[in-house]
């Protein structure tokens, strides 16, 4: 796994008690140790469940680590996709859902223990689309549908934000944030053993088995076979795990998308973005940039389910985006380059909820999925999951509209990668 400019920028408060040892009980069992399941943990022990956590490398070592550090509002599908399938209460409860997410995340980054996530308010998505009028009627619609606080940024007062002759109009949305992903996770690791949670690093899932309501999970640490037998176990592997289970591998895909960060840069980095904010475009694969401690550009663009990308393809995969949009950085070099998996499902939503949706086993939850948007739809969608495990309310069942839809199997990743293609070509006559 490549890395990452976090890795070298991580101030690491996280340290697990101790490698597990030996067979025990609990209550919940979550595997994976990413942002949904660090998240439904905290949850959980803040309810005093016997919850344990496990995750077969480190924590934040998937893509709650490793993403491009937004946090924005919304879901990876479209509100205006979802209205077509959803009711209209439907589609309100699952933006409070992800409003939830973006509060909840702001909330922990602002608090003790926190300080190193570096949280920088205010995210402007970048139109490239002569529609303006159409961009702007949106901003009206989901204002009122959702009351959210979405502004409109016509061309002459884009200027004040980002200097680009290619794009017409934007969109700011101060709600949504930057933040350094993988400082996050350790904090939020540390905020759980506070908590008493036990967490076990470098220990990976094997299988599992049920019988008279007990569920016991094999799992394989320092060479060692051990058993954890609980009440209920979570799934929360994203799109680096999951395919042990064949109920959750025939339904999603990972996906890459790549990011890379650039040599600390000089003057000319504030002269055309000059304001603090995450920037991205409204391309169904577009761009999301930002500037790091240090005055560097991180870039991430594009995504991918087939291919492997050697750090120099990386490179003049970047530096083609970047030059195109700021001709002033043609010269600049990248230091850092990455990919990294996130799990799709083919309507871009999560599966929140049981495993098998309709049948017995209803003991076994899955949590993933969140189609490269998890950063508040994740910890939005745990607290749900949470309190239905507390018998506290059933939200979760939304999730339930989104049903099981097969991934293609062996030619997925191939129909994924052509259905790419066509929205790439889709954004290039919408612009055109």
């Amino acid at each position: 796994m490549k890395k990452t400019w976090y890795d070298d920028t991580v101030y690491n408060s996280f340290k697990q008690r101790g490698y597990l040892k030996n067979n025990f009980k609990c209550d919940v069992l979550i595997v994976g140790g990413g942002l949904a399941g660090l998240s439904l943990l905290y949850k959980l022990k803040k309810n005093n469940v016997d919850a344990v956590l496990i995750e077969e490398k480190q924590i934040g070592s998937g893509a709650s680590g490793r993403n491009g550090g937004f946090c924005l509002s919304g879901w990876a599908q479209d509100y205006d996709v979802l209205l077509k399938y959803l009711s209209k209460e439907e589609v309100i409860s699952l933006e409070n859902i992800a409003a939830s997410g973006v509060a909840w995340m702001k909330k922990k980054c602002l608090s003790e223990g926190y300080e190193h996530t570096n949280l920088q308010s205010g995210v402007l998505k970048c139109f490239l689309s002569n529609n303006v009028e159409k961009v702007k009627k949106d901003v009206v619609t989901q204002n009122q549908l959702f009351d959210q606080n979405e502004e409109f940024i016509d061309k002459q007062k884009l200027s004040n934000y980002v200097c680009s002759d290619k794009y017409t109009c934007g969109v700011l949305r101060q709600d949504s944030f930057q933040f350094h992903p993988l400082n996050f996770m350790k904090a939020l690791a540390q905020d759980c053993i506070k908590l008493g949670a036990s967490i076990f690093e470098n220990c990976k899932f094997v299988k599992y088995s049920s019988d008279s309501g007990k569920i016991d999970t094999s799992v394989s640490n320092k060479n060692r076979m051990l058993s954890i037998q609980s009440e209920k176990l979570v799934f929360a592997t994203g799109g680096y795990g999951g395919k042990e289970i064949k109920d959750l591998k025939n339904y999603w895909l990972p996906i890459k998308t790549f990011i890379g960060v650039t040599k600390p840069m000089g003057e000319e980095l504030g002269s055309v973005l000059k304001k603090p904010l995450g920037f991205s475009d409204n391309r169904r694969a577009g761009n999301y940039y930002r500037v790091l401690p240090g005055n560097r550009l991180s870039w991430g663009t594009g995504i991918s389910a087939v291919g492997n990308f050697t750090p120099l393809s990386l490179k003049k995969r970047i530096s083609k985006e970047i030059n195109y949009f700021f001709p002033d950085f043609r010269d600049v070099e990248i230091d850092y380059v990455w990919s990294g998996n996130m799990a799709y499902a083919s309507h871009y939503m999560p599966y929140v909820g049981a495993t098998k949706i309709g049948e017995e086993e209803k003991n076994v939850f899955t949590i993933m999925g969140f189609g490269g948007h998890g950063m508040n739809t994740a910890p939005g969608s745990a607290m749900v999951l949470a309190d239905f495990i507390l018998g506290k309310g059933d939200k979760y069942k939304v999730f339930n509209r989104f049903r099981r839809k097969w991934n293609g199997g062996f030619i997925g990743p191939y129909f994924a990668e052509m259905k790419y293609k066509y929205l790439q070509m889709q954004d290039f006559f919408d612009i055109a």
